[in-house]
């Protein structure tokens, strides 16, 4: 072999043996589900194996109904737009659950696109790399303490109520964090308002290296909610922080 294509070779080989950052393994070891509406009532880990798809324009696609429970959506997409703009239906929900964690992939066309609320148990709750697209009330929602939401693509969460309004990540509870999420196109209608991460009476958040782009407001600590943001950017943002404390280098 030529010396140039040698060393060549030994550079490509060291770059994939140390460089390369290491993809996600899809989850096999798991309960799949591949039929909707699904409730989970075990605890465990649960797995999708190809796209789900349902109509339904009420109720939850997917409830989760105990704690310590992983679901990984393998990259595969759960949709709800067949139920058309009027739904009321949510894709991933829970209430009053305990170490929930939501990854890897699509969910499509809910009122709701993934709802963890509570009454006053919830906690410790994950979301993350999660592509929330084309919901129509709220992206993602996590409700309870200490829980995280992080690496999520939130897209196109419109408004299709009269007058409604429209957040693309909401957040209520104690000591949340959200981390380095994207999201884009937040929109109202009529006099509603559209805001990119909505933190409403949450207290002691904190809001880091997010991005948002086009909403009416775009980190939003309101009605008592406290915390601090720090490394965000937005654009096309008509407020870009309201409330809270700014610890620097937001945009």
């Amino acid at each position: 072999m030529h010396p140039a294509k040698f060393i060549t070779s030994l550079l490509v080989m060291f770059a994939l043996a140390w460089g390369a950052a290491p993809v996600q393994a899809e989850t096999v070891n798991c309960t799949a589900i591949t039929t909707l509406p699904f409730i989970i009532t075990t605890q465990g880990i649960y797995c999708f194996i190809g796209h789900l798809n349902t109509a339904i324009a009420t109720g939850n696609a997917i409830d989760i109904q105990a704690n310590n429970v992983i679901l990984d959506l393998n990259g595969f997409k759960l949709g709800g737009l067949a139920a058309g703009p009027g739904t009321l239906a949510v894709g991933i929900h829970a209430l009053n659950r305990q170490n929930i964690t939501i990854k890897n992939g699509t969910v499509r066309g809910f009122l709701r696109g993934i709802q963890l609320e509570t009454s006053g148990t919830s906690q410790g709750h994950v979301v993350e790399g999660i592509r929330a697209d084309q919901n129509t009330f709220v992206g993602i929602e996590v409700n309870g303490a200490g829980n995280i939401v992080r690496n999520n693509q939130v897209v196109a969460t419109a408004a299709t109520a009269a007058n409604g309004s429209a957040d693309g990540i909401l957040i209520v509870g104690n000591g949340a964090r959200v981390l380095n999420n994207d999201v884009i196109n937040t929109t109202k209608q009529g006099s509603g308002t559209a805001t990119g991460i909505n933190f409403n009476g949450a207290t002691s958040a904190l809001a880091v290296n997010n991005r948002i782009t086009v909403a009416d407001r775009g980190i939003d600590y309101n009605s008592g909610a406290t915390g601090k943001y720090r490394d965000n950017l937005t654009f096309g943002v008509s407020t870009p922080f309201t409330g809270g404390t700014d610890a620097g280098d937001n945009n």
